[in-house]
């Protein structure tokens, strides 16, 4: 049985009449009255509330009480209360505000504050994408095309005074009812070329019928295409245009469902992008304000959105979850100097907010986010690194695809070449002195690593080797766990050790008592 969206609506109006038709919303309103009735009543209130246990979201339209306050304060969670626009300016320098990231729910009227609410009330998160090998030329295209791996197709243009279709994808976009539908393509394209999207909208069960057409020009690609929530499926059908003359490099086309501007994926869910639309997301998590912020770089994954976040959150500490949703599942989280420096900036921002010192940190990451753990670890100075599985030599996990892994993570080889610009063994040597250059340069003396490896891994067979001949002679502070095997071949024992390293280092260095006890 599908989960319903639990909504708790506390105020004079009552909404519940708008969403009985909807399957999936849990609707739950209480009248703002009942929270000036005598303190039994209240607490019996409070009881109520947490027998429905949590709520995915909590709209308040009603002024500040300390009655109010009370009931809420139980049932708060990061990032799903919300206070309309009317009564924001009482609740927005409250402590419990800036703790539990309350914020303002604004909507021009009535009917659009439903529709906003209808728009998000789903459970989970969903995303995917079209790769490159989808992209079809036009017909009528004359130019000549190219395909760089799985990264990108590079259309030459011929010059044209006026738009001209020169591609399309071989698949339409499905796109769900009830949902908000984000688009984001992957593109570089020339100063002299100018392109814009033709986006046709067919409802599902019809043939060749158009409700809606869209042309998208340059200008407003800059931030994803959203697609209003509809109440029946449907198909988009997306051409590009050009008009000039020059190369326009397309890549993948991401498909996502929206939160609007409450978050990506995830409720308080973000993204960033670089010049180049080359994207991370991250998600933080309060917990409970103490320290340390753990940060969890997510492994190869091909559906996009956030992993790692019920594993993170039983530490009931802080945790920050960062994500790389390019090439097939992730390129390494390296990328342009804008890109990398972005994803230290959100670290370090994520301190400051929570109040934490530069060393209140600990980052950790499986198979690729462990080479993410690790790069950016050893530039922020944190109290530990955890690793699982780790992967540091990325030009050599895709050498090792000719031979030990015939067939296997291919995708080595996209971000091989997306990052260098080839695949010679010159370029191979590149990308791993990309990661031992920044991590045998850095003080490592104050971090704590603690390495979970396979013993036989066939994706990066020295990487425990190599990093701990530079631990060693920095003399730094290295616990390590060796499981017998390939780089998958059990990824449950390795689980089990990056919890049980999480949990000895929350208790040594910090003082928590672990999670199982």
């Amino acid at each position: 049985m599908r989960k319903k969206f639990k909504v708790l609506q506390i105020g004079t109006q009552n909404d519940t009449a708008a969403f009985e038709s909807n399957n999936n919303i849990y609707w739950q309103f209480v009248h703002i009255e009942r929270l000036i009735e005598p303190f039994e009543i209240i607490e019996g209130l409070k009881v109520f509330l947490k027998k429905a246990k949590a709520f995915d979201f909590i709209l308040i339209e009603a002024h500040k009480t300390d009655e109010l306050m009370m009931v809420i304060e139980d049932i708060v969670t990061p990032y799903n209360t919300y206070v309309t626009s009317t009564y924001w300016p009482e609740f927005e320098s409250l402590k419990l505000t800036r703790q539990m990231l309350i914020r303002e729910f604004s909507a021009p009227n009535r009917e659009a504050l439903i529709e906003k609410i209808k728009s998000i009330a789903y459970v989970g998160q969903y995303g995917d994408k079209i790769h490159t090998k989808s992209i079809v030329a036009h017909p009528s295209f004359k130019g000549q095309v190219e395909y760089l791996g799985n990264k990108y197709v590079v259309f030459d243009c011929p010059k044209t005074n006026e738009f001209v279709p020169i591609a399309t994808w071989r698949y339409n976009i499905f796109y769900e009812k009830d949902r908000v539908l984000e688009v984001w393509p992957e593109f570089e394209i020339d100063n002299e070329l100018d392109m814009q999207l033709r986006i046709r909208m067919i409802p599902s069960g019809t043939i060749g019928m158009l409700t809606e057409e869209y042309v998208v020009p340059l200008e407003d690609l800059q931030e994803p295409i959203k697609f209003k929530r509809l109440d029946y499926e449907a198909y988009l059908s997306i051409t590009v245009e050009v008009k000039g003359k020059g190369k326009l490099l397309l890549g993948a086309l991401h498909r996502r469902w929206s939160r609007l501007e409450f978050g990506s994926f995830l409720m308080g869910g973000k993204r960033f992008a670089d010049d180049q639309r080359n994207e991370f997301i991250y998600y933080l998590h309060p917990g409970d304000l103490k320290p340390p912020l753990n940060v969890y770089f997510s492994g190869y994954r091909t559906a996009e959105g956030f992993e790692g976040y019920f594993m993170m959150n039983m530490f009931d500490a802080p945790f920050l979850l960062i994500a790389d949703p390019r090439l097939e599942g992730g390129s390494f989280y390296m990328g342009s100097q804008e890109y990398e420096h972005a994803i230290k900036e959100v670290i370090e921002q994520s301190l400051e907010q929570l109040g934490f010192n530069s060393d209140d940190l600990i980052l950790s990451g499986l198979s690729m986010g462990s080479f993410g753990a690790l790069y950016y670890g050893a530039q922020l100075n944190p109290a530990a690194v955890i690793a699982g599985k780790p992967l540091v030599n990325v030009g050599t996990i895709a050498d090792n695809m000719k031979l030990l892994r015939p067939n296997d993570f291919g995708t080595a080889n996209d971000v091989l070449m997306s990052l260098t610009g080839g695949t010679s063994k010159e370029h191979i040597a590149a990308l791993n002195e990309k990661f031992w250059k920044v991590f045998s340069d850095s003080d490592l003396s104050q971090t704590t690593f603690a390495l979970s490896y396979m013993m036989h891994d066939d994706y990066d067979l020295l990487a425990f080797d190599d990093l701990l001949h530079v631990l060693s002679e920095k003399h730094v502070k290295t616990i390590s766990r060796a499981i017998p095997g390939r780089h998958n071949d059990d990824s449950s024992t390795i689980n089990n050790w990056f919890v049980h390293f999480y949990n000895v280092l929350l208790e040594t260095e910090f003082g928590r008592i672990p999670h199982d006890r």
